[in-house]
This record gives structure tokens, C-alpha cells and sequence, in this order.
């Protein structure tokens, strides 16, 4: 018979107004009990709220999937943000996560308007509350108290997250639960629930990994043989001289311990079974070092593209690197302490490679870089009369013949001056024009153009008497009144005294 007792989840009333809406349960388990959205700011804070408590990423995706179909508008989308959350629940003792907005934007590859509707999808869904509101406070402030100084800096209160699980969800797995609202906590199941609960554990035991170096679900590159009947006597293998120390289950579970540090700072063993890695590892932890040791080392690999089993590579790199040299044996005491190195991996490295690649310099220092120097030479020195070969050359060209050219120009142009020829070929050349032609003193041509200059400049003198005239004539009309007439004018019989133009 189903639970009923009052340790149950009791349905929490909500306000039936314009804030809430009505949605049916489609879960078989309780076809009864309808679920409200939480739309109401109060509920959704970790004070107030109805869901309890989740520590593990595991249960809330669970309760993300189940609580999904409840909201008209979540999707995918908002199971990529709820995914996103429970990536970051281990960083936290209490599971809370915080919601770094742009962060959350560039993981995702969504706008920032999305990321934030969605996130109010899961509130209302009861899925997280509010532990604490991001602000400008600073942080840093509150957590120094006292002895703060302006020399810590500045961080601002960053906004935090408590993944949950609703109410709806434990009653539709059928969970038993003791108490109510956060700090409620999951003591038992009922029938249906403890019967999905041992199919999900024998789900989950068929998939669990062993702590063996190679891995079974790789394919394999043995050759099958039929089984047959032989009489051949078996062989015992010989034991190791010194057979390997026996682990006791405290140091298994803190090796186990280490890994899953181990894993969340090197990205290519983030989804390899921890045991395993243990198991690989084991050599180097039981020797001391440390997950930040650990983590230099292993970043600093060249991982191949495509890495199925991670556990039995670094096995492998493990063994391969104490016979190169390159890792100290597990059993010297330096091993204790790999940062403490004097620099003798280093000095050694450098004195291998140079015997390794010495005498390969050698040989193209004295064979062969003389000769490729000098074929790089002719091959440029060729290059460059190719180039020289295929430029254009432009060459002046005249449009007419110089002696029209002379003959549309005036005389003074004759004097001390460069012909058009010269011009030209001095700037086709890029030099300074040579002199023209220089005319002599006695020439005629040249006595000529001075009597012309000189009979212009007679001209220009009487022009400006005239004109001198005309305006004291014009100002002492303006002064004493202007005639009636023409005829009156005294001076209009009188002969013209104008100059005339030369």
C-alpha cells in the first residue's frame, strides 16, 4: 500500500491568483496531486522555500528532466542551463553554484536575455533559490570584517544558487521525507520507489568500471582462438622479486579522493573512471606527490587526439618515462618531492640532444650550408635580371614638332629659357634642364620687344591720369549739383582733351 504518513511531502498552498498558474501532474505516481508554478519571490528564496536540499549533480539533473514537462515554456534549453549548474555543484560542501552570468553566456553560446529566462524557469519550477543576491557590495569587506584594509581590493557579492529538489519530483519517485522545506531530508522509500530505486542501482552496476589497466569497453586487437582440449602442462609464472606492498582500503578511498581533484584540473580525464586513474597513478601518490604536482605534470603531455582509455595511457607514459629518464623511479626519494629538483633532468635532457643532434649540425655547417648559400644566391641573383628584364622603360614622347611648338610661342619666351625637348628629356632623366638660348644686345628682335615694353608702359600711365580725372570729376559733380541738361555743360564745347591709347 502506498505511504501515507505525515512524513511525507505535504503539498504546499499557494496563492491561486494572477501570480500562479495550474498545471495537471502527468507522473502516474500521484495522478491527484497538481503542481503550481513558484512565481511568487518570497518561495523562492532557501528560507522560504518548499524544496529540500540536493548535494549531488546526479539527483538534480534527475529533477530537472521530471520537472521540465511541468512549465509551458521550458525545453532543452533549459536543460543545458540546469546541466550547467550541476557541473558546478562539486565546488561546494552545500551543492550551491554560482551564476556568473557572462560566463554562463559564452558556455552556453546563448544571449544573455536567454540565459536569464531560463534560469527563471528553474526558479519557478522549484528546482533553485536564492542563497544570495549579486550586488556591488564588496565582498571582500564582509569577509575580512574588522581587519579589512583599502589594500584587498574590491569584489563584488556574487549571485548564488541552491539546487533543490521539489516536492513533486520526491513523490513521483517515491521518496520518503522527514521535515519540511530546505533543510528536509530523504530517510526511506515507499514501494514503488524503493523498486525503481534497486532497477536504477542495477543499471548503475553494470555500467560501474574495475580498477584493471585495460579497458573492456575498447575494442580489442587480441587474436581469438578456438577453444580445444590440450594435455600441455601449465606453467606457473614466476613471482616478482619484491612484491608490491599491500593497499589498505583507507589509502584506496583517499587515492580515489586525490583523482576526483585530480580530474577537475586536467581536461582529458574528465570523464575517465576515478578507480581506474587511481590505479594508474598509483605509483606516483604512493610516492607523495601532491594533485598540484600531479596536475604539472600531466598538463604538460602529449595527449593524442583521440584518447579512448586514459587510464591505460598514463600507465603507460608512467612506465615509458622512469626507463627515459624523465620521470624519477617511485623508489628513490626524490620522488617524494618532484619540485625539489637541482636541475639534473634538465642539464641531463640538454646534454642528451646534444650528442643526439651535434653531429647532424656538424654535417650541414660544413657540407651542405656553403653550397645552399650559394645556390640561394644565384637563384636571387636571377631572379632580380628577370625583373629588370620585364620592367617598362617609358620614354618621352612628343605630341608635335618642336619647331611648331617655337613657332606658337612669343617672342620673350626665346630669352634664357630651356626648350620643350630639354624640359622634357631632363624630366624623363630626372635632372635639372639645361640653359636655353641667350639673345644678343644688338639683335633687332630684342630692340623691338624693348621699344614694345616701353610704349605699353606710356599707355598704362596715361590710362591712369584719365581715370584720375574722371573721379575728381565725378566728386565735385556730386558736391556743387549736376547740370540740367548736356548743353549747359561749359566744358562740352571745349575740345577733348582724352590722351590717346599709345
Amino acid at each position: 500500500m502506498p505511504d501515507r504518513t505525515l512524513t511525507r511531502h505535504a503539498p504546499r498552498q499557494q496563492d491561486h491568483g494572477a501570480n500562479s498558474r495550474t498545471l495537471p501532474v502527468t507522473s502516474l505516481a500521484a495522478p491527484f496531486r497538481p503542481f503550481e508554478l513558484i512565481e511568487t519571490p518570497e518561495a523562492q528564496e532557501i528560507h522560504s522555500t518548499a524544496s529540500r536540499q540536493l548535494r549531488r549533480a546526479g539527483d538534480f539533473l534527475s529533477a530537472a528532466r521530471y520537472m521540465v514537462r511541468h512549465h509551458p515554456k521550458a525545453g532543452p534549453t533549459t536543460l543545458r542551463l540546469a546541466a550547467a549548474f550541476a557541473s558546478r555543484m562539486h565546488r561546494s560542501q552545500h551543492g550551491h553554484v554560482p551564476f556568473n552570468v557572462p560566463a554562463t553566456v559564452r558556455e552556453l553560446g546563448l544571449s544573455r536575455r536567454t540565459v536569464l529566462t531560463h534560469a527563471r524557469y528553474l526558479r519557478e519550477l522549484g528546482l533553485i533559490v536564492w542563497v544570495e543576491h549579486g550586488s556591488k557590495r564588496n565582498v571582500l569587506r564582509t569577509r575580512h570584517g574588522s581587519d579589512w584594509q583599502p589594500g584587498h581590493g574590491y569584489r563584488g557579492t556574487a549571485t548564488l544558487y541552491a539546487p533543490v529538489a521539489p516536492p513533486a519530483w520526491d513523490h513521483a519517485q517515491g521518496h520518503r521525507i522527514r521535515g519540511h522545506g530546505y533543510r528536509a531530508r530523504l530517510i526511506g522509500y515507499t514501494q514503488a520507489g524503493r523498486r525503481r530505486a534497486v532497477t536504477a542501482a542495477q543499471r548503475s552496476a553494470r555500467s560501474r568500471c574495475t580498477p584493471s589497466v585495460v579497458g573492456t569497453s575498447a575494442p580489442s586487437r587480441l587474436q581469438v582462438v578456438e577453444r580445444a582440449k590440450k594435455n600441455t602442462s601449465r606453467t606457473r609464472k614466476a613471482r616478482p622479486a619484491h612484491p608490491a606492498a599491500r593497499v589498505t582500503p583507507a589509502e584506496c578511498h583517499q587515492a580515489i579522493t586525490l583523482t576526483q581533484q585530480l580530474q577537475r584540473e586536467v581536461w582529458w580525464l574528465y570523464d575517465a573512471c576515478s578507480r581506474r586513474i587511481a590505479y594508474a597513478l598509483r605509483p606516483l601518490i604512493r610516492a607523495g606527490w601532491t594533485v598540484q604536482q600531479l596536475a604539472a605534470e600531466l598538463t604538460t603531455w602529449g595527449v593524442p587526439a583521440h584518447l579512448q582509455d586514459p587510464a591505460a595511457y598514463i600507465h603507460h607514459e608512467i612506465g615509458r618515462r622512469q626507463r627515459l629518464a624523465e620521470l624519477p623511479p617511485t623508489t628513490s626519494p626524490s620522488a617524494r618531492d618532484p619540485h625539489a629538483d637541482d636541475g639534473t633532468r634538465y642539464d641531463t635532457m640538454l646534454h642528451d640532444r646534444e650528442q643526439h643532434y651535434a653531429p647532424a649540425w656538424q654535417r650541414y655547417d660544413q657540407q651542405l650550408r656553403p653550397t645552399l648559400r650559394r645556390q640561394l644566391a644565384q637563384v636571387r641573383d636571377r631572379q632580380r635580371q628577370q625583373a629588370a628584364a620585364a620592367a617598362q622603360v617609358y620614354r618621352p614622347v612628343l605630341r608635335e614638332s618642336e619647331a611648331a611648338f617655337l613657332a606658337s610661342l612669343p617672342l620673350d619666351s626665346w630669352s634664357d629659357a630651356p626648350t620643350p625637348r630639354e624640359i622634357y628629356a631632363a624630366r624623363a632623366h630626372r635632372r635639372p634642364p639645361a640653359r636655353g638660348q641667350v639673345l644678343r644686345a644688338d639683335d633687332p628682335r630684342w630692340l623691338e620687344h624693348l621699344r614694345d615694353h616701353a610704349m605699353a608702359a606710356q599707355a598704362c600711365e596715361n590710362l591712369r591720369a584719365h581715370w584720375a580725372t574722371e573721379q575728381e570729376r565725378a566728386a565735385d559733380a556730386a558736391t556743387h549739383g549736376a547740370p540740367d541738361n548736356e548743353d549747359s555743360d561749359p566744358d562740352a564745347s571745349a575740345p577733348s582733351t582724352r590722351p590717346g591709347p599709345w
